[in-house]
């Protein structure tokens, strides 16, 4: 009888006990679960946002590009149309 009366609150507090260390370790591994999910979505915005940078950039020489092309054409016509039209 006396035996019980002090095991049997030992035994309920260690089963608490454990009942709340396995508690704590679940909202760990939760927590480290859902940084790395975090992580992960970050990662993948950070490409995506990376690969359109570069497709801007690529576009963006393109247009460079016809604008200069374009700069010579205007040049050329300009030329053309002073020999063609008679100074005062």
């Amino acid at each position: 009888m006396v035996y019980n009366h002090f095991r049997s609150p030992q035994i309920s507090g260690d089963k608490k006990d454990a009942l709340l260390a396995q508690q704590v370790q679940w909202q760990i591994e939760g927590t480290e679960r859902r940084f790395k999910e975090i992580q992960d979505s970050f990662n993948g915005l950070l490409l995506q946002s990376n690969n359109h940078i570069h497709t801007v950039e690529t576009k963006v020489d393109a247009l460079s590009c016809s604008i200069s092309d374009m700069a010579i054409e205007i040049a050329k016509l300009a030329t053309i149309i002073e020999e063609r039209i008679p100074k005062k």
